[in-house]
């Protein structure tokens, strides 16, 4: 019996077995140390606390690691007991600093009046020569500090300010230290903290070799789901860690950021699907390992059907609503039509090819009434599932697969994010943002890559318009694109590139994954497409910035009409005197 296994099953909440998702029973687990990865904040964090007494206050949403912090640093300063675990609270010299370490687990564990006296121990620790680590979600923190503001009676500050001064360092997050009324603090918001660049390293750890070797040696190995879904992963883990951390990508671009707990969650029971060692008989055959198989556990299927608990584990109810089973690929002819897997790994390819041989005798025996079923279209789902994780692809072809799942635009994105890009690259990117520019606001695709981009009064809703009163210009000169490096305060693994767009008024706008992708759609012809909210209200703080500082501004009162005929745009300027019009 592998006893990995049943630590594996306890990281989701896919069944009550679940006793090790929260971190401060994991850290007392003996598998705790293999799974755990020391975060590059906390080892900034470790030197911060050296310099001198520093309060650290971790926030951020339940799940994003803030008490694994706490026990990398206290394991630092080695100040930790893995027999007691973590405490509520607790402080302890350590020989390494020269001082006392206080520090609280959790403030929402705390009764009310417990919470802003500790608050207070911490935030006065400084001053008696002791750090401070105090982990809060952000409405506790918030309201227990402000109900210390207005117990000390401080008028150097209101509650109202010691709100928006936390959101304030909530949404910097740059990791410094700074003074709040009598108080000074280092707070870091775990929420703002990338966690997608932790997922190889996750992945790697789960199949790390050593915990496996118990498998090797079962007898039931030969017939066992789980241990062929780590031969599986073991197989193709460059491709499938590519995958899984583009879909990450892809979630915390469009504002659906995963926590560590839920990345976990989903890895982990996709490894097992919470089967354990004991029910596995060793007469399983090949329906019973695609039945379990990494590929359709991680999307939450149990063989062809949706497993409705799996969808608890948030990350696969997201990728089951992304549907990206029913897009089709470059790869559907191959499989459904020459019935050919070889694309797929070893392993894969022999589950794949001998589950579709099976199903396919059905369709031998009555194609009529096989056909009627769902099946057919469950089992192409299921091979496609197949295809996504364990194709063996090169970087090319797989930059093609995320370009037809995702978006056409997504990996180029992607190495943007990651690399300085060329010059050929940056002139196609600002194209792309022309176009689109150039039909958002005038509401036709330029005639030519050179065309002035207009400023014209376009009423909402009505389509388009063939004359439209035009206010202002844009050239292409006025316009730019910038990649621009950004630096994380705690970890390098987090810098990477962002897209503006900038323009001769001095002023930029930050083009994001889903701003991008609108933007390539319309710039590829699409008329009518979807957009987040918040980014529609992005692209109208863009078009009111271009309507003032692009606007004409002659000295003689002159109105310009922009008529769109089937030679293309055509510009009438009106000039009124008196009872006379003047047409040039």
């Amino acid at each position: 019996m592998n006893e990995f296994v049943t630590y594996l099953n306890s990281l989701n909440n896919a069944n009550s077995s679940n006793e090790n998702a929260l971190a401060e029973a994991q850290v007392t687990n003996k598998f705790y140390k293999k799974v755990h990865i020391d975060r590059n904040l906390g080892v900034y964090l470790v030197e911060e606390l050296r310099k001198k007494p520093t309060c650290v206050i971790l926030t951020g949403h339940a799940g994003d690691g803030k008490t694994s912090l706490v026990y990398q640093i206290l394991k630092t300063f080695n100040i930790f007991n893995e027999q007691e675990g973590l405490k509520k609270y607790e402080q302890k010299y350590s020989s390494e600093l020269g001082r006392e370490l206080f520090y609280i687990k959790d403030m929402s564990e705390l009764k009310e009046a417990d919470q802003i006296e500790l608050l207070k121990q911490a935030l006065l620790g400084k001053k008696q020569n002791i750090s401070s680590i105090v982990v809060s979600n952000t409405g506790p923190l918030i309201a227990t500090f402000k109900q210390l503001i207005n117990n000390n009676l401080v008028d150097e500050i209101t509650e109202d300010q010691v709100e928006m001064e936390l959101l304030k360092l909530m949404d910097e997050n740059k990791g410094l230290e700074v003074r709040i009324g009598d108080y000074e603090i280092l707070l870091v918001n775990m929420a703002r903290i990338d966690n997608v660049v932790l997922v190889p390293k996750l992945l790697d750890r789960i199949t790390s070799e050593d915990l496996w070797d118990t498998c090797q040696l079962c007898a039931k190995a030969d017939a066992c789901p789980i241990y062929t879904n780590y031969i599986s992963v073991r197989e193709n883990k460059h491709n499938i860690s590519r995958f899984i951390t583009s879909y990450y990508r892809w979630l915390f671009e469009s504002d659906r950021r995963l926590t560590i707990r839920q990345i976990l969650a989903q890895l982990s029971y996709s490894m097992t699907g919470n089967q354990t060692c004991d029910s596995v008989m060793d007469n399983y055959g090949v329906e019973f390992k695609f039945r379990y198989h990494f590929s359709n556990l991680f999307f939450g299927y149990r063989g062809l059907h949706i497993y409705d608990e799996a969808r608890q584990i948030r990350a696969i109810k997201e990728l089951y609503e992304l549907e990206l089973d029913s897009k089709e690929t470059t790869y559907d002819y191959d499989y459904f039509v020459k019935n050919d897997f070889s694309h797929l790994t070893k392993a894969t390819q022999k589950i794949t090819s001998d589950v579709w041989a099976n199903k396919l005798q059905k369709y031998k025996l009555k194609p009529a009434d096989y056909m009627k079923t769902e099946e057919p279209y469950l089992l192409r789902k299921a091979i496609r599932r197949m295809n996504i994780l364990f194709g063996q692809y090169d970087e090319d072809m797989l930059n093609n697969l995320l370009d037809e799942l995702f978006s056409p635009i997504f990996s180029k994105y992607l190495t943007y994010r990651e690399r300085k890009w060329t010059i050929k690259e940056s002139r196609n990117i600002k194209s792309t943002l022309y176009k689109a520019l150039h039909y958002i606001l005038v509401g036709t695709h330029p005639e030519q890559e050179k065309d002035k981009i207009y400023l014209t009064l376009q009423r909402q809703g009505t389509g388009m318009q063939n004359v439209q009163l035009l206010l202002g210009e844009l050239n292409d000169n006025d316009m730019t694109v910038i990649q621009k490096y950004q630096e994380s305060a705690f970890d390098n693994d987090e810098n990477h590139y962002e897209i503006f767009i900038g323009f001769s008024s001095r002023k930029e706008y930050r083009i994001p994954l889903m701003l991008m992708d609108y933007f390539d759609r319309i710039a590829k012809g699409a008329v009518s497409t979807k957009i987040n909210p918040s980014l529609s209200h992005g692209i109208d703080k863009m078009r009111s910035h271009l309507f003032s500082n692009y606007k004409y501004r002659d000295d003689e009162e002159m109105i310009r009409l922009l008529v769109h005929t089937l030679k293309g745009p055509k510009l009438i300027k009106l000039q009124i005197d008196e009872s006379e019009i003047f047409v040039d």
